[in-house]
């Protein structure tokens, strides 16, 4: 076999093997619900969702000690968040 290819292979093994983080990045947007069903066109800005102490973007962090387990841990996040 070629070296190079199994150096690249113990490089790629070694890094699965490191812990690793993910960031979710959200964008919210809030609208009024019209009587007829449909949405408002107009998207609530920060400054009218300070007041309820958040903004129009949300960020989840995780980590997992190695390449699978962080994964693992997004899709389970994300399935979650999806109901």
């Amino acid at each position: 076999m070629d070296n190079g290819i199994d150096s690249q292979e113990e490089e790629d093994n070694y890094r699965r093997a490191q812990p690793h983080h993910a960031t979710i990045t959200i964008k919210i947007d809030v609208r009024k619900l019209n009587s007829n069903g449909t949405l408002d066109s107009l998207v609530m800005g920060n400054n009218a969702l300070e007041k309820y102490g958040m903004t129009r973007k949300a960020q989840l962090y995780l980590s997992g000690p190695t390449e699978a387990d962080c994964i693992k841990i997004l899709k389970e996040r994300l399935e979650k968040l999806n109901g």
